[in-house]
């Protein structure tokens, strides 16, 4: 008898609604974080416009344009290059050069990495006596040893032009080894540009040694 009814209890108490109101930790958790975040005063967003603004308003994009690597490098292309120079000389920039003087300055350097002594073809005819008067100069002040068969200069880098209204004027660097030599050829344009007078501008050693003022 007495078994009966403890079966009877033992139903009743499974059946109880607030059994089913038990706070699991979780539960717990996210009403305090809920109710700390309505308690909380936000303070206004600084530049709120320019954080919900798009990236692509600032560089006048149209909004179809995602950024893309692709983008980027156009931008790139839009922006002009930076071209190196040579310190108290000029820039390497010869992009606006003219076609035609640059490939008389290239041919003319070329053949005076050989020697002094096959310029004349690259003189004007009534400005011959200057091209003597550079071999002269160059031989005094060009005391880097040439052995035979070698060649007077290494290589040479050409600088921006500076064109005036009847001479041009266009910076050029030979090397040899270690050593250099600045020189500025002026042209003029007869039929084809000629050389009217070269002057050697300073020489010296690379790697932060003195130069020689000339």
């Amino acid at each position: 008898m007495f078994s009966g009814l403890s079966v009877v209890f033992i139903l009743f108490s499974c059946s109880n609604p607030q059994a089913s109101g038990i706070k699991t930790p979780d539960s717990t958790l996210r009403s305090e974080v809920s109710e700390k975040s309505q308690k909380t005063v936000w303070t206004k967003d600084i530049e709120s416009e320019r954080l919900n603004a798009k990236l692509n308003q600032f560089i006048n994009i149209a909004d179809k344009n995602l950024m893309s690597p692709q983008l980027v490098q156009s931008i790139k292309g839009v922006t002009a290059p930076v071209y190196p120079q040579i310190k108290e000389l000029a820039s390497l920039d010869t992009t606006g050069m003219n076609s035609v003087l640059l490939n008389t300055i290239k041919e003319f350097c070329d053949a005076l990495k050989e020697g002094t002594d096959n310029l004349s073809v690259w003189f004007d005819s009534e400005y011959f006596f200057n091209y003597v008067f550079f071999q002269k100069d160059l031989s005094e002040v060009w005391n880097v040893e040439v052995k035979e068969g070698e060649q007077l200069f290494d290589r040479f880098v050409i600088c921006s032009a500076f064109e005036g209204d009847e001479l041009i004027q266009v910076p050029v660097r030979f090397y040899k080894g270690k050593e250099y030599i600045d020189l500025s050829v002026f042209l003029s344009y007869h039929v084809g540009y000629k050389i009217n007078q070269i002057e050697i501008i300073r020489w010296g050693k690379l790697n932060g040694e003195t130069e020689k003022q000339q």
